[in-house]
C-alpha cells in the first residue's frame, strides 16, 4: 500500500479511536491513554523536519477542537514532533534501518520500546502540566503522567506487537 495512504488512514483510525473510545476511558480521573501519538511515532524518519512538525502541529489541533482542550494538545504533538527526530537520530546508529517506518521490527524492539517512553513520558508530562498550570496538587498532577504514561505505552507496544 502506498505509504502516505497507510499513514493517512492510521491517523484516521487512531484519532477515531482516542476521540469515540480512549478519551472516554477515564480512570478515577488518573489515567487518559493517548494513543493517537502512535500516529506522531510511526511517521517516516524520512520525512522533513518542517513537515513533521506542521503534521504535528495538525494532529494536536485536530484532538483539541474535539476535545475543546485549547491547545494543550497541540503544544504536547508539537514539542513530540520536534522531539522525535532527535531522538532516532540518537538511538539508530544505523542509516538504513532510518528508510523504514519505525517499529519494533524495523528498529529493534528495544529501541522502540525506549523511544516510545521517551515520547509518551515527554508528551503526557506536557499535556498534564499545562492541563494543571500550577503547582498545586502536584502529585495528582505526577501521578495523572505515570499511569497516562504506562497504560499509552503498554496499548502503543501492544499495538505494535499485533501488527507484525
Amino acid at each position: 500500500m502506498n505509504q502516505w495512504l497507510e499513514n493517512i488512514l492510521r491517523f484516521i483510525i487512531l484519532l477515531l479511536l482516542q476521540v469515540l473510545l480512549f478519551n472516554n476511558l477515564q480512570f478515577y480521573g488518573l489515567c487518559t491513554p493517548c494513543v493517537y501519538i502512535l500516529f506522531l511515532i510511526a511517521l517516516p524518519p524520512t520525512l522533513p523536519r518542517w513537515v513533521e512538525l506542521l503534521i504535528g502541529f495538525a494532529a494536536g489541533f485536530i484532538l483539541d477542537i474535539f476535545c475543546n482542550t485549547l491547545g494543550v494538545h497541540t503544544a504536547s504533538c508539537t514539542l513530540i514532533a520536534y522531539m522525535r527526530p532527535l531522538l532516532i537520530k540518537n538511538m539508530i546508529q544505523d542509516n538504513e534501518r532510518l528508510t523504514d517506518t519505525p517499529s519494533g521490527i524495523s528498529f529493534g524492539r528495544q529501541t522502540y520500546m525506549r523511544i516510545v517512553i521517551i515520547l509518551v513520558f515527554i508528551y503526557h508530562i506536557t499535556m498534564f502540566s499545562l492541563l494543571a498550570f500550577s503547582f498545586h496538587n502536584w502529585w495528582i498532577t505526577l501521578l495523572q503522567i505515570i499511569v497516562s504514561s504506562l497504560f499509552t505505552i503498554a496499548i502503543i507496544l501492544g499495538l505494535d506487537i499485533l501488527n507484525r
